[in-house]
């Protein structure tokens, strides 16, 4: 069985999302200041801004819900707007400090930043969370395992990875690299999760 979504206008989810996602992270490969010869379209196929922000996002969500949007620095701006447009409010800025210097054209990166973001009501589960962490960096662009434990204890469960590189218990996940668990509008991906498909077979069949 397969699923084309080139052909559908709304997302299909597996029965773990029931009607979308409470909290969605989301690590675009932004194609802002990422060409040359260390820049990030060694590694995979970028996205322009326009196309990142005609994902249907909000559709992927509850109505009450929490989104984590990282961004690159010189993507930093463009993340504010394409959060917004997204229908989030930003409230607040995690910044992932690095054990190293990296790359830059004007200062040396040793940072990323993560953009907080709520819609509806959408309160976080524990206020004491420090606003940066100090975790170590490994291939490229793979983050923090420690950010996950973060964002789950902020933030409201069903939880979505939208770019995820790899699967994550508890989680549904959506990307190139892996077998995705939702169908995006217009955004196909090479393979689809069994559990994805047994539940859309299931539900097709009811109808």
């Amino acid at each position: 069985m397969s699923v084309d979504a080139m052909t559908i206008d709304k997302p299909i989810f597996p029965d773990t999302l029931a009607n979308g996602a409470a909290t969605v992270v989301v690590d675009p490969p932004w194609d802002v200041l990422q060409h040359g010869l260390h820049g990030a379209v060694r590694y995979y196929s970028l996205l322009k801004p326009f196309r990142i922000k005609d994902m249907p996002v909000a559709d992927l969500c509850k109505e009450n819900a929490h989104l984590w949007l990282w961004v690159t620095n010189g993507a930093l701006r463009i993340g504010y707007d394409i959060l917004e447009s997204w229908g989030f409010t930003p409230r607040s800025t995690f910044t992932w400090v690095k054990p190293r210097i990296g790359l830059g054209a004007y200062l040396r990166n040793a940072t990323e930043h993560c953009l907080l973001g709520t819609r509806g009501k959408a309160p976080v589960k524990y206020k004491s969370q420090p606003n940066w962490g100090f975790f170590p960096v490994q291939d490229h662009s793979h983050k923090p395992e420690e950010f996950y434990d973060i964002v789950e204890r902020v933030s409201p469960g069903p939880y979505l990875e939208l770019f995820a590189r790899r699967p994550r218990h508890g989680w549904a996940a959506w990307g190139n690299e892996i077998a995705s668990d939702v169908v995006i509008p217009g955004f196909p991906v090479p393979e689809y999760s069994d559990t994805l498909l047994k539940d859309f077979q299931k539900k097709t069949e009811g109808v």
